[in-house]
């Protein structure tokens, strides 16, 4: 609740945000409520940057410099009809409902009646506000995914994500998990844990995730501040570990776990060093280590779709959740059509960034 209290930015760098609180099947859960008129916001927070801003930047990350200009012109062309109906649906304006403003939230599988009784109460607290939940996959809470269904909500198409579960022994067979494995127990690395690392670490860990996820990738990733560091040091609300090298720490992996799963929404490492030095590798076979060792499903998120292929994980569709029945009927039907059309073009573009 003390984190609650305050604002996104406390916690995220990238996150205009109020938080309140709602109570689900006996756990108190946080709901965000953007400010859609500060731009940059982060696409864990924003669905105009999960949907639109993030994907304009991956499209636009492999073409040529002499061409950049005329494809910001094509994708602002391209992204113009989903941009107008997001507008129009109010999702800019959504009440995020059980979001940590992390990249992969896990949730216990809530039974149809709760999720009407949910739905009841935010619709008379929120009454102009389209309702909305993250990382709704059917392989990870099948029950969960189902129930909002038959409840109204539309499970619009969001990311592709990789699976695995560490108890097979399949998993342990493929090549690059033994290599891995041995890279990480060869004593080249030193691994602290979260009773080993201390406030003064964290400075350092955040600077490691931030050249990783803001800096070489995208200042839609969330930005997480040093209070946020110090919560999960504090509280274990991530279980951070660190990665050391000749003295220096070069790695960070924060893991969050619920409901059988275990993520990993904070990873990061030095980019500055060669990329023979495995530090990566390292950090995702510690992540396998981990999971096995606390008997959990692996959650890998999305992205690097060979590199986690190649590490036994399985492409499966993610969702994100919208109800928009108790809006007016100009907004349902952007909301309607919004849907219709992510759900029939969205899987084809994701499935096929997959295969490559």
């Amino acid at each position: 609740m003390t984190a609650r209290s305050k604002g996104g930015t406390c916690w995220l760098a990238n996150a205009e945000c109020e938080f309140e609180s709602i109570h689900i099947a006996g756990s108190i859960q946080p709901i965000c409520l953007p400010d859609h008129n500060k731009p940059a916001q982060s696409y864990v927070l924003s669905p105009r940057a999960a949907w639109i801003s993030y994907a304009k930047e991956e499209a636009l990350h492999h073409v040529a410099s002499h061409l950049a200009s005329l494809a910001k012109i094509a994708a602002t062309c391209a992204f113009s009809p989903v941009s107008f109906l997001l507008r129009a649906c109010g999702l800019d304006n959504a009440a995020l409902v059980a979001n940590r403003l992390i990249s992969t939230n896990l949730y216990p599988e809530w039974g149809l009646a709760e999720i009407h009784a949910l739905g009841d109460e935010l619709i008379t607290r929120y009454p102009e506000k389209p309702l909305l939940i993250r990382n709704i996959c059917p392989d990870v809470t099948p029950h969960l995914a189902e129930n909002l269904r038959r409840s109204g909500w539309k499970m619009i198409p969001a990311r592709m994500v990789y699976l695995c579960d560490p108890q097979q022994n399949a998993v342990w067979k493929h090549n690059h998990v033994r290599q891995d494995a041995r890279l990480l127990l060869s004593g080249a690395f030193e691994i602290l844990g979260p009773d080993q690392l201390n406030a003064s670490d964290l400075p350092e860990l955040r600077a490691l995730y931030r050249q990783l996820f803001i800096q070489k990738h995208s200042r839609l990733n969330p930005d997480f501040t040093t209070a946020f560091f110090e919560l999960c040091l504090e509280s274990g609300f991530l279980d951070l570990y660190g990665l050391r090298l000749q003295g220096k720490m070069v790695g960070v992996l924060g893991l969050y776990a619920e409901s059988g799963w275990l993520t990993t929404p904070l990873i990061g490492y030095d980019t500055r060093l060669p990329q023979e030095t495995g530090i990566y590798r390292c950090l995702m076979a510690l992540l396998l280590q981990q999971a096995k060792e606390r008997q959990l499903r692996l959650h890998y998120s999305s992205g690097a779709s060979q590199f986690k292929r190649m590490r036994g994980g399985v492409a499966s569709l993610e969702y994100t959740a919208v109800f928009s029945q108790h809006l007016s009927p100009d907004k349902r039907l952007a909301n309607h059509l919004f849907a219709r059309g992510m759900q029939m073009l969205a899987p084809k573009i994701l499935r096929k960034a997959d295969a490559l």
